[in-house]
């Protein structure tokens, strides 16, 4: 676990470079499961996979992923983040596959995953995805965690933290349709935003649902998150930089009126790519989209 200095004052400037992958949605073979076996949650997910073409937009995901792996290693980052919708419907089966699928950003220390909604659609316990990323989900502050073990934080070097969020806590089939951090979690984000090992650091913020669209509002359909003037209140003039996914559109709304800059990873496998985002502080960052070769 790295050591929390309190009050270290840094001279060095220090860049740390991020990929920034999202929307995976790795899906194993569906038509060879009986419609039911993904159970009541997952039913409008299939619905959704068959009917609706979603299966056949997703063929070939898994040489997309790989290719993906290939040119992100080949830009040597400092971490490799994924935000949410790893799998079609978050099966335990699919979970694996995807997480195998990962394993060269695993085996080099680079990966850093949070839930998205499309990763709890067939699980009626809420936990698959932690059960499989157990040994990433790790806090190295998790005595400001909640029950559920978010928010998670990662202290990279003396100069940044990386803070994992869960915007997946709704209800039945409303995860069809919105996002939520909820109060708990939120009032956890606060106390770690406040916490003295956090003071100097730039806070790089990984949620799944995003506060705001393509156009900087909310959108129902490209954000979807029902607490995000919540959010923003929380993370409002801190040192914070948030990267998110659930749109499959990738864009990047600046800074401004202190509201921190927003990063939507797009689905990297649809809209094949991701971005390379290089932090020095909140304030001084660059962020280039890269399209899959």
């Amino acid at each position: 676990m790295p050591r929390c200095r309190v009050g270290t004052i840094v001279h060095e400037h220090v860049v740390l470079r991020l990929a920034h992958l999202s929307d995976l949605h790795h899906q194993i073979d569906w038509r060879m499961r009986p419609f039911w076996s993904s159970g009541w949650r997952g039913a409008p997910g299939r619905f959704e996979l068959h009917a609706l073409g979603r299966l056949r937009r997703f063929l070939g995901v898994e040489q997309r992923i790989a290719r993906l792996v290939d040119q992100v290693l080949s830009l040597a980052p400092d971490r490799v983040i994924v935000t949410g919708d790893l799998t079609a419907l978050g099966d335990q089966d699919e979970l694996r596959h995807a997480r195998a699928l990962l394993e060269p950003f695993i085996a080099a220390g680079l990966l850093v995953v949070i839930p998205g909604n499309h990763d709890r659609y067939a699980d009626a316990r809420h936990a698959a995805f932690e059960v499989v990323f157990r040994d990433l989900l790790t806090s190295d502050l998790p005595e400001l965690a909640d029950e559920h073990g978010y928010p998670f934080v990662k202290l990279v070097g003396e100069q940044h933290a990386l803070v994992g969020l869960d915007s997946t806590r709704v209800q039945g089939w409303s995860h069809y349709l919105v996002g939520r951090l909820g109060a708990r979690q939120l009032r956890a984000l606060a106390r770690v935003l406040e916490h003295p090992c956090l003071e100097r650091r730039t806070v790089l913020l990984l949620a799944h649902h995003g506060p705001a669209g393509p156009s900087g509002s909310f959108d129902w359909n490209e954000s979807g998150l029902i607490d995000a003037d919540a959010l923003l209140r929380t993370i409002r003039d801190r040192r914070v930089v948030l990267l998110h996914g659930h749109s499959h559109h990738r864009y990047w709304h600046r800074a401004h009126g202190g509201r921190p800059h927003l990063i939507a990873g797009g689905s990297s496998t649809e809209r094949p790519g991701f971005w390379e985002v290089q932090v020095d502080d909140h304030r001084a960052l660059q962020a280039v989209a890269h399209p899959l070769r």
